[in-house]
């Protein structure tokens, strides 16, 4: 949802990235022409105080994991947050981990006619970030942009990131490229089931889908 006619919230700062030190403080302010939110999910040691047409973010005792974008963005009447939007990202160096903690769902990736991406990112924004193939050890030659990852033309394989923090290499997680195909959903079959309480006043249906994935079966089960 974008709401016409208003501008974007404003971040209360001249700066849009920001280098935290580890277990420090921080806090921010966003403000619009109405209700601002600062999108969720936020880490656990993070929290957004309202006030009238603004929101603060604060940060307690930062950490590697706290590295990110934080967006700040209009409150809809049901709750749900909308794309008109401003951000900020911020950097929590560790020089023990360069590398930021990685989400289960990243490290298997599509190909793509018009690119791949790696999204290993960094703790620091000026630790130089190096992409090697698993099999080889020899070093990709693709883009890269310390808040997103790796992005260009790669084969199917393994790959990871590496980096030197104070005359130390570091090793991202492994991430694997796999071909397009094998992501692609199958709808097999369906099938619709009946609930009712004893008096047969109220009823609930649900619907089980199978379908294939990654050359597995799997299935869902979802309410009507």
């Amino acid at each position: 949802l974008i709401t016409w006619g208003l501008s974007p919230p404003s971040i209360i700062s001249n700066e849009e990235e920001f280098i935290l030190q580890p277990d420090s403080m921080f806090n921010i302010s966003c403000t619009g022409k109405r209700s601002v939110i600062w999108a969720e999910p936020l880490p656990d040691n993070a929290f957004a105080l309202p006030g009238f047409y603004t929101s603060t973010l604060f940060i307690y005792n930062a950490t590697v994991e706290n590295t990110g974008y934080y967006m700040c963005t209009y409150e809809t009447f049901d709750g749900e947050p909308e794309q008109n939007e401003a951000g900020i990202y911020v950097f929590v160096p560790d020089p023990l981990a360069p590398f930021v903690p990685e989400s289960r769902e990243n490290l298997i990736v599509p190909m793509d006619q018009i690119g791949v991406s790696i999204s290993c990112r960094v703790s620091d924004p000026h630790y130089h970030v190096v992409l090697k193939s698993v099999v080889s050890g020899e070093e990709r030659s693709v883009f890269y942009d310390n808040k997103i990852g790796f992005f260009g033309a790669l084969s199917p394989g393994q790959y990871y990131c590496e980096t030197t923090v104070n005359g130390e290499t570091f090793q991202s997680v492994t991430y694997t490229v796999e071909d397009e195909s094998k992501f692609s959903y199958y709808i097999w079959t369906s099938e619709l089931f009946y609930f009712s309480d004893k008096e047969d006043h109220l009823f609930r249906v649900a619907e089980v889908i199978r379908y294939r994935q990654r050359n597995s079966w799997e299935h869902s089960f979802v309410w009507r």
